[in-house]
Formats: structure tokens, C-alpha cells, sequence
């Protein structure tokens, strides 16, 4: 998210579908996010082009009325999508490649407490149960004959928008649920001491050499990136061709 310039997200965005092949992810799994995309590309091309702003030295492309399309804007608003959806393809290959176990042995590597790792376990987990409730909702509205193929564009995002009720409630009655679940198992967080607790699952896996090296490039590319961004003035979106034509 510190890269605003439009090439080099749009090689990340090239790599991230590299790395999902690479992973056995099937790429037929974005599929299931295109309406997230298609949303975003039309709130961001209505936010930057309509209502961007405009000043004396910007170069028109369309004019109707005080209504004004600039090439300013168009291209603001290209370099924040192609940010955006290299964004989404990281978050689809974490959600694809990881589990709540693999979150949990890193949150307990680096000695986080118990409760904090067990929460965070469970919110991690109900991310992949919220999109097999978005999945129910489509197939309700197929078995009422409902063809969101058919239906225009702008209905399309209308009904996007409706799902947030039923999602709510699923996520609601979920959580009711894993609360009932622990409390039936007489589970109780308060009381809960490190050192009277087995670790099972940091019995079973160990952080080895491989880990440590991964770690250490991804941090060494975080802290370039920053100092290439911050200090050299490089990855902005002034650095970039697009804005120079």
C-alpha cells in the first residue's frame, strides 16, 4: 500500500498470479471476488472522475455542462484500482494458502497469549465461514430462479449491496453459536496461565532455517520498499510513466 506508482503494482499484481499457480491455487477462485471487483472499479471511476476536482491545468476529455471528465482524474483513479487489486490478490492468496492452525503457530512462536491467539484464531476462521455464507445466499437466490446473469449492471451492484442484512445476521448467529459452544465445554478465558498450559501445537511444528531466511526477505523488501518510497522519492505516483504522458 506505500507503492502508488500504477507500473509497479501491475507487476506485483503480475507476480501474485504467478505465485497463485505456483501455490496450486486454481485461478478459477477469483472468480468468486470479479463482483467485488467490478464494484470497486465503478465507485472509484464515479469518485475520481465526477467528483475529483478540477484545476486550470488539467486536460479535458469530456465536458457536458459544469459536468467534467479530466485525464487527471481517469488516471488517479486507474492507479488506485490497479493498487486495489493487487491488494485483493494478496489477501486471496493468504486466505487460499493459510490456515487458522498456521496462525496460530505464528502467533504462539512469537509468544502472544493464549486468549489473544485463540481470538484471533477464531476471527481468522470465520472469515473462510462468512464466504461459505455469501455461497448459501447465491444459492437460495438460484433456487427461487433468480439469474444474476441476466440482470443489468446496475442491478447487479444493487443486489451486492443487499447481502450486507443476511451476512450480518449469519455473522451474528455465529458467534451466538461458538459462544454456546465454548461455554457447554466449560471454557473460560479468565484463569488461563502460560506456564500450566501445554503447548500441543508447538510440539508438533518447528520454525526451522528456511522459516527464519523467508522472514528476513520479507522484511528486508518491506524496509526497501519504504526507504525507496520515503527517502529516494521512487514508487510514488509522480515517478510514474502514466503520469508523465
Amino acid at each position: 500500500m506505500m507503492i502508488d506508482m500504477p507500473e509497479a503494482n501491475l507487476i506485483g499484481l503480475i507476480f501474485m498470479l504467478i505465485l497463485l499457480q505456483y501455490a496450486r491455487v486454481k485461478l478459477m477462485i477469483l472468480g468468486q471476488y470479479k463482483t467485488i471487483l467490478l464494484n470497486l472499479f465503478f465507485v472509484l471511476a464515479i469518485a475520481y472522475t465526477f467528483f475529483g476536482g478540477y484545476a486550470p491545468g488539467y486536460h479535458i476529455i469530456f465536458q457536458f455542462g459544469i459536468l467534467r471528465i479530466a485525464w487527471e482524474n481517469l488516471r488517479w483513479a486507474i492507479a488506485v484500482y490497479v493498487k486495489l487489486v493487487f491488494a485483493v490478490l494478496v489477501i486471496v492468496f493468504f486466505l487460499s494458502t493459510t490456515r487458522e492452525r498456521d496462525l496460530l503457530i505464528g502467533l504462539r512462536t512469537l509468544k502472544l497469549p493464549y486468549i489473544a491467539s485463540y481470538v484471533a484464531g477464531l476471527s481468522f476462521r470465520s472469515i473462510g465461514l462468512s464466504l461459505i455464507d455469501f455461497l448459501t445466499i447465491r444459492e437460495a437466490e438460484r433456487a427461487r430462479a433468480l439469474d444474476l446473469a441476466a440482470l443489468p449492471f446496475t442491478q447487479k451492484v444493487k443486489k451486492f449491496g443487499l447481502y450486507i442484512v443476511p451476512m450480518t445476521a449469519f455473522v451474528l448467529r455465529r458467534a451466538e453459536e461458538v459462544s454456546n459452544a465454548l461455554d457447554s465445554r466449560g471454557f473460560m478465558f479468565r484463569g488461563l496461565h502460560e506456564g500450566k498450559r501445554t503447548d500441543y501445537i508447538l510440539s508438533l511444528y518447528k520454525v526451522r532455517l528456511r522459516d527464519y531466511a523467508i522472514i528476513a526477505a520479507l522484511l528486508a523488501v518491506f524496509v526497501l520498499v519504504a526507504v525507496l518510497r520515503y527517502d529516494f522519492g521512487m514508487l510514488t505516483a509522480s515517478a510514474s510513466y502514466l503520469y508523465r504522458l
